[in-house]
């Protein structure tokens, strides 16, 4: 049996992977993708200029990750906030990802010495299993976690370029091959910090299949080695700023488990990924997951063996890093891979898409197994055909579930019903559907579950208000901003509340602390305007608060239209028409544009 030459390979995967997400592009924003992508004024840009485009990627200089941004901008720029063509620019970087996966093997089988049918055979089947595997809906499917996808799409080509540079005959190919590789961990460390372990990896590489365990190639290359050395820590230091320390250091007080405890949880966690990759029914994934906390080594029991087994794992794997060394690197990718969101770092405890990556540490020795040791090809290539369906089959499904907000999180709820987050979700689904009382119901539930939360509260308010339940409202909102002191949209919230009562300056006050907190918050500022303008007769106050609309929002005609009304209140036509004629560049049928242009442009009586 002849394996597919490569092109066809290529076509075939290609093939499997819109199969098994298209179903994904009439999947809705969710969660993060509002803040991150929607709510996020760096990202709604009015032309290409070099300035906006740094804008976007820079943001407000707190944060990483501009390759990842610039891409969200583009998405933004060209399709608004259009869920499919997000979708789209995911699965094809799904699609790039599960590519060089398959060309990656293709080198890693042929310096293992097989035989090139088994070689061609091997890595398609391996990277059509990744590919479809039901694990990865999670990193495609939920938008916002492009940036893992993005991430993990350049190192893999980082991995690649290095594979063909280190192959290569010529002297200019293999430098222009590592200058590639250099640039793919460019764009990919600056998508998501998780790259930043690629270089250790390429030197384990390195070290394991190319210098025979010996690291007297250190010695031989110094200047090379130090300029690694430079260029990592330079990234590291880079993205490792002071005010990511505090972050981190200031992390744990949004959860309810300490460092120790997380570092004692996770060795049981990484198990618990292994079983889902191995059996990744659609009832046992879940965008929120609750494994019990380690509070000791020994509570719940399970501690300790799990720390011993992973001792023992790595121990072994080194044992047998000579006689078995493609299953020893295996082993140090998935540990690698998950080193920096399953160590210290405080964020949750078990998330699917951290596998993204990691799991071809499991699907290649599985499934290239078979075909190393099979006399014939034709029933590996049946047993891989088999697994595929299956998987495929389970990823159409599970995208299935992404496509109902409500569907979404109440399987959230009923596989991990001690995760707040889940009823906290469900809840403000209920509020956007106008399930009033299952709201009240589900963030009474989250807060029952953890009382020290802010966000079920804000919720439970806009619930109380829509039952015309003012008082508790009221109360809920306040609660919120308690726990939270920075939480913008509960301060929002509030100054709505004040506005529905006419109580004018509290409402105010309560939009300027929403900004306070964040001064990006458009809404507030729209608030504002509309308060000075129409309720208390400033338009000179409404018109600053519109020019910061149209600085956060300059793709919005209804932001000019308010800024040129507040001009026209002031009697300033000099300033009204021409704010209102750039709004009619962005929307030229806008009639209330034209009133105002109008109204200037009429003779004075």
């Amino acid at each position: 049996m002849q394996p597919p030459r490569p092109p066809l390979a290529c076509l075939l995967l290609l093939a499997l992977g819109v199969t098994a997400y298209a179903n994904s592009f009439s999947v809705p924003f969710y969660f993060d993708d509002e803040s991150h992508i929607l709510e996020n004024p760096y990202l709604q840009m009015s032309s290409l200029d070099g300035p906006a485009l740094l804008r976007a990627m820079v943001q407000d200089g707190k944060h990483n990750r501009p390759f990842s941004n610039l891409s969200f901008a583009l998405n933004y720029h060209f399709q608004g906030s259009q869920a499919w063509s997000y979708h789209l620019v995911n699965l094809a970087l799904h699609l790039l990802a599960g590519l060089a996966v398959f060309f990656c093997l293709r080198l890693i089988f042929r310096r293992a010495g097989w035989p090139d049918d088994r070689r061609e055979l091997a890595a398609l089947l391996c990277a059509a299993v990744w590919i479809v595997h039901p694990i990865q809906t999670e990193a495609v499917t939920y938008i916002v976690q492009r940036q893992t996808v993005m991430a993990s799409a350049f190192m893999l080509g980082a991995f690649w370029a290095y594979l063909e540079g280190r192959e290569a005959s010529g002297r200019g190919r293999r430098l222009t091959l590592y200058l590639l590789a250099a640039l793919g961990l460019i764009v990919a460390v600056g998508s998501k910090e998780i790259a930043l372990v690629t270089p250790v990896l390429i030197l384990a590489y390195e070290f394991y299949f190319y210098q025979n365990f010996s690291f007297a190639f250190l010695r031989r290359h110094p200047l090379a080695i130090i300029l690694a050395i430079l260029a990592l820590s330079g990234l590291c230091i880079l993205y490792v700023r002071p005010e990511m320390w505090t972050k981190i250091s200031l992390g744990y007080q949004n959860y309810p488990f300490s460092l120790t405890e997380r570092l004692l949880t996770e060795p049981r966690v990484l198990f618990q990924y292994l079983g889902l990759l191995l059996l990744p029914l659609p009832s046992r994934l879940c965008l929120e997951h609750d494994p019990s906390v380690s509070t000791s080594i020994f509570s719940p029991w399970t501690t300790l063996p799990a720390i011993l087994g992973w001792l023992l794992l790595l121990a072994a794997s080194l044992r047998f890093a000579r006689r078995r060394p493609l299953a020893s690197f295996a082993g140090l990718w998935f540990l690698g891979n998950l080193l920096l969101e399953s160590s210290f770092i405080p964020l949750d405890l078990m998330i699917e898409h951290r596998l993204y990556l990691p799991s071809l540490a499991l699907i290649v020795p599985l499934i290239a197994g078979p075909v190393l040791r099979a006399r014939r090809l034709r029933w590996p290539a049946v047993y891989g055909g088999l697994v595929i369906l299956a998987l495929l089959l389970g990823t159409v499904f599970r995208n299935r579930v992404w496509q109902s907000p409500r569907e979404l999180w109440s399987d959230c709820v009923k596989k991990a019903p001690r995760q707040a987050l889940g009823w906290v979700n469900l809840c403000v689904v209920q509020v956007d559907e106008a399930d009033y009382a299952g709201a009240v119901r589900a963030c009474t539930e989250a807060i029952a579950l953890d009382s020290n939360l802010a966000d079920p509260y804000n919720a439970l308010g806009v619930a109380y208000f829509q039952l015309g339940k003012s008082a508790e409202a009221k109360q809920s909102f306040e609660k919120a901003v308690a726990l939270n002191p920075e939480f913008t949209l509960a301060y929002f919230n509030l100054g709505d509340w004040y506005r529905g009562e006419s109580k004018w300056d509290q409402a105010v006050a309560a939009y300027q602390r929403a900004l306070a907190s964040n001064p990006l918050f458009y809404r507030a500022h729209q608030r504002l305007g509309s308060i000075f303008l129409e309720q208390l007769h400033q338009p000179g106050l409404a018109i600053t608060q519109f020019q910061e609309l149209v600085k956060l929002m300059p793709a919005s005609d209804r932001a000019y239209y308010l800024l040129a009304q507040a001009y026209l209140a002031a009697n300033d036509c000099a300033h009204a028409e021409p704010t209102a004629r750039r709004g009619l560049r962005i929307s030229p049928d806008q009639p209330d544009l034209r009133a105002i242009i109008n109204q200037c442009s009429a003779p004075a009586p």
